[in-house]
């Protein structure tokens, strides 16, 4: 297949370009630099310079593409989170560029398959009870707030004509070598500390990076229009994630940094979101696509990000 990704030099886009290179797909992929442009160039795929939010430009990029994939994202560093408007861009990526590249994906005829990567922290806190895209509530802070309006103009381009699939893939928080918060935390712990963003007894929905990109491709695949769950088989609660931590770095016990800690960085609102007990389930994800995670639960990543 043609695939004309977003997003294609990020966290999520890099594993998502290797692995459609290397399962036979032709790659184009939206570029805003020249440093951007080489790095797309070096992993095989063709790069396109261009605004997201030209709709004549995207709508003249993604002719003949069969399939768009919008993984751009701007998530703040956690140093901007409690700058005013530090969630600007990223709702704009999210609310204007989804309807841009829809639009332009319903112009152009040739495209059949739109995903695109949502979040599992939309949900509504769930305590120790299974949460899952068909029946369980949202409850969408501001910046989530924008990852729904994506999601509709996902479903919008799925009504829109016979044939074509619209897929909105709810991910758990992300973790992997990839990620410099893992990183962080795993060299938090090598000296003994841990920041817990939730009760000891609150589920956090994980997913490795790796197992998210082959989610991605499984979706391509095989998945039917709709909104799925992509998280790890089994989420653990803040308590069991410590002590996975601790295992993976050597440590027997983790020192616990108090929560309040985390006002110096996060909002209150932010706080309550990340304060949530989700404990989301993959497994209608896994029961249409085949799809299943190489890295099953904390215990598994922790060792392998701690050993790479």
């Amino acid at each position: 297949m043609r695939l004309f990704v977003t997003g294609a030099t990020g966290v999520l886009g890099r594993p998502v370009v290797r692995r459609s290179i290397d399962a036979g797909h032709e790659v184009w992929a939206l570029a805003r630099s020249d440093e951007n442009v080489e790095a797309l160039e070096r992993a095989g795929a063709k790069p396109i310079r261009g605004d997201l939010f030209d709709l004549a430009a995207m709508t003249e990029a993604i002719e003949g593409a069969d399939a768009v994939l919008h993984l751009a994202t701007r998530i703040p560093p956690t140093s901007d989170l409690r700058r005013p408007g530090a969630w600007d861009e990223n709702d704009r990526i999210r609310r204007e560029g989804t309807r841009i590249l829809v639009d332009a994906a319903l112009a152009v005829g040739s495209v059949r398959t739109l995903i695109y990567p949502s979040v599992v922290v939309v949900y509504a806190d769930g305590g120790a009870e299974w949460i899952d895209a068909l029946a369980s509530p949202i409850e969408p802070w501001s910046p989530t707030s924008s990852t729904i309006e994506a999601e509709a103009h996902v479903a919008r381009f799925a009504v829109a004509r016979d044939g074509n699939r619209g897929i909105a893939l709810r991910f758990g928080s992300f973790y992997g070598p990839e990620s410099s918060d893992s990183c962080q935390a795993v060299a938090m712990a090598r000296k003994g500390f841990v920041q817990p963003l939730a009760a000891t007894d609150a589920f956090k929905s994980m997913i490795w990076i790796d197992d998210a990109a082959k989610a991605v491709l499984s979706a391509l695949d095989r998945a039917p229009s709709g909104v799925f769950d992509v998280t790890e088989d089994n989420p653990f609660t803040q308590g069991q994630a410590a002590e996975a931590l601790g295992t993976a770095v050597g440590r027997r016990h983790l020192i616990k940094l108090p929560r309040w800690l985390l006002r110096l960085v996060v909002d209150q609102r932010l706080r309550d979101l990340l304060a949530r007990s989700q404990r989301v389930t993959n497994h209608r994800f896994k029961q249409v696509t085949g799809w299943a995670p190489e890295v099953p639960n904390q215990t598994v990543g922790w060792r392998r990000l701690a050993a790479g």
